[in-house]
């Protein structure tokens, strides 16, 4: 949310980060989050986290994990780039 106004964030200037280490899961929600932002038609930057002190500070024990702004949305699994596409319109739109 855009605190200033009460609003959610503009995707043009979302901030998306995939948090872990880089193993094949991380891989796989990086690619689910590729594609739904392909379905949506946007061109955004994805942003990967792969070091350990940097994942904690956001609270994760378990990944992969996926960011939206500031906001944590998922953790330890990966859902499916429908779902993904649903959790970018709701807090972006």
């Amino acid at each position: 949310m855009n605190i200033e106004s009460d609003m959610p964030t503009p995707l043009s200037s979302a901030h998306i980060k995939v948090l872990g280490p880089g193993c094949k899961n991380c891989q796989l929600l990086e690619t689910h989050v590729k594609l739904a932002l392909e379905r949506m038609g946007k061109n955004l930057e994805v942003e990967k986290v792969t070091e350990i002190p940097q994942i904690l500070a956001y609270g994760v024990m378990k990944t992969p994990a996926l960011v939206i702004g500031d906001e944590v949305v998922v953790s330890g699994f990966v859902p499916s780039p429908r779902q993904i596409q649903e959790m970018l319109e709701a807090r972006l739109a």
